[in-house]
């Protein structure tokens, strides 16, 4: 019996290990004080309903979270739908994986436009000793936040904000750093704010999660450089140093000088090629800013993956981009540690630009004659300098009337993917399934 006891003694502390929390931060749900515009929604964790209207709010910016405490590390499967009246399954809102890592929590924020933004949390280490840096206990902190509502003017709530930030015997966690932020409008008090903050935060390693409280860009990129220039044992722990201040700005005025966004592309992929060169996330941030096509910037951050100083800050990066399937891509991508396959044979594959896409896309649909499409495509797909997306090479072959020729191509195009493991999503481009079975057995005999 005795035996028994320990056993199940070590299997309780075996999974309590191993169990990692998830807290879903509901930021676009009703809640008792304002509900308009509001959207309740029922998440789904490995099978396991959770619904918004059942969660609870913590802290006094009316956020609802569920705390989930016993996932284990891996792989766990997430759908978010919006709730019906009868608190029933509706429209999908969100379907997607997301990893548990040994040493850290994640956070999952559902927004108000519906969009979910994953976000890892480093697990402190904790020791026979308490820290005396611990945040400021939920009592307290509501206490503060109620204080600082009360104040009727801005400039009164800024100061109250200040005179918190400045007192030793007081410590935050990000989260409660942002919930005082949010109870100022002007963005550069924000800034400055945020900037008083930083000594008092206990998860300094989280901190980058501020940049989203700011809609400028040039504000996130602040703030971010401000981040690393604090941190330096970030960017010291990779052993390498991005450029000086100077390479940077010389960099930044060539991507400027660019006429058109052909050659912005252009100078930023050369650049991020160039393996002697590193740089921090704001520096990325304010270099693929400069580029506004979706795709481009999507190419250009997986690039620039491997050249990034402080890792740890690349997700921060996400919200550069406006559909929730890039950033799911670049999170993807990120997690897979930067690879497109699973031996990252091909994560060196960059896709051609937008604006290059464009010009040959209109160049071979323009043409009188099927046969001069078929040669521009051909031309193309057979150029080794050229590498496409499934949705570039999608395009290609569509403009390709007779299926034989659409084959031939596709075989072709085959070699040229950016990622040949997601070619089968073409299949259906195909009426017959001779056509299927050809394209199919040729990958077979051709793999990647």
């Amino acid at each position: 019996m005795k035996k028994l006891v320990i056993l199940l003694a070590s299997l309780f502390l075996y999974v309590t290990v191993l169990s990692q929390t998830v807290t879903i931060r509901l930021e676009g749900t009703a809640n008792n004080s304002n509900s308009a515009n509001m959207r309740d929604y029922i998440i789904d964790v490995d099978g396991r309903q959770y619904y918004s209207s059942d969660a609870s709010i913590t802290g006094s910016a009316g956020i609802k979270q569920i705390v989930i405490t016993d996932l284990a590390r891996g792989t766990h499967k997430i759908t978010v739908y919006e709730a019906n009246s009868n608190n029933s399954a509706g429209d999908l809102v969100y379907s997607n994986n997301f990893q548990l890592r040994a040493g850290y929590d994640m956070i999952v924020s559902i927004r108000r436009n519906g969009n979910v933004a994953f976000t890892e949390k480093k697990i402190k280490e904790t020791t026979g000793n308490t820290s005396a840096s611990t945040p400021m206990t939920d009592a307290n902190f509501d206490k503060l936040v109620q204080s600082v509502k009360s104040k009727w003017s801005q400039s009164s709530r800024i100061s109250a904000i200040k005179t918190a930030f400045a007192n030793k015997s007081y410590y935050f966690s990000t989260n409660q750093v942002g919930e005082l932020l949010l109870l100022v409008n002007t963005e550069s008090r924000r800034l400055e704010l945020a900037k008083l903050a930083y000594p008092r935060v206990t998860d300094q390693q989280n901190f980058t999660d501020v940049a989203d409280l700011f809609n400028t860009q040039a504000n996130r990129d602040n703030i971010m450089a401000f981040i690393e220039e604090k941190n330096p044992d970030i960017i010291a722990g990779t052993g390498v140093k991005p450029l000086t201040n100077q390479q940077f700005n010389q960099l930044l005025r060539k991507v400027r000088n660019q006429y058109d966004q052909t050659g912005k592309y252009a100078v930023l992929r050369d650049a991020f090629s160039l393996t002697t060169n590193y740089f921090t996330t704001a520096q990325l941030r304010q270099l693929i800013s400069q580029v506004t096509a979706e795709g481009d910037r999507l190419s250009l951050a997986k690039l620039a993956y491997a050249r990034v100083t402080d890792e740890a800050n690349f997700s921060s990066l996400y919200n550069l981009f406006r559909t929730q399937a890039a950033r799911d891509e670049l999170d993807s991508y990120a997690r897979s540690g930067g690879s497109l396959t699973s031996s990252g044979q091909y994560s060196s594959r960059i896709a051609m630009s937008d604006a290059d896409f464009s010009k040959l896309h209109m160049k071979a649909r323009l043409h009188f004659r099927q046969s001069s499409t078929v040669s521009d495509v051909k031309e193309a797909l057979s150029n080794k300098n050229n590498y496409f997306t499934i949705a570039q090479t999608r395009s290609l072959l569509s403009l390709i009337s007779d299926e034989s020729d659409r084959l031939s191509l596709a075989k072709l195009a085959y070699h040229r993917a950016a990622d040949p493991t997601v070619f089968n999503q073409l299949y259906d481009m195909f009426t017959s399934q001779s056509s299927v079975d050809d394209l199919t057995n040729y990958i077979r005999n051709n793999p990647y």
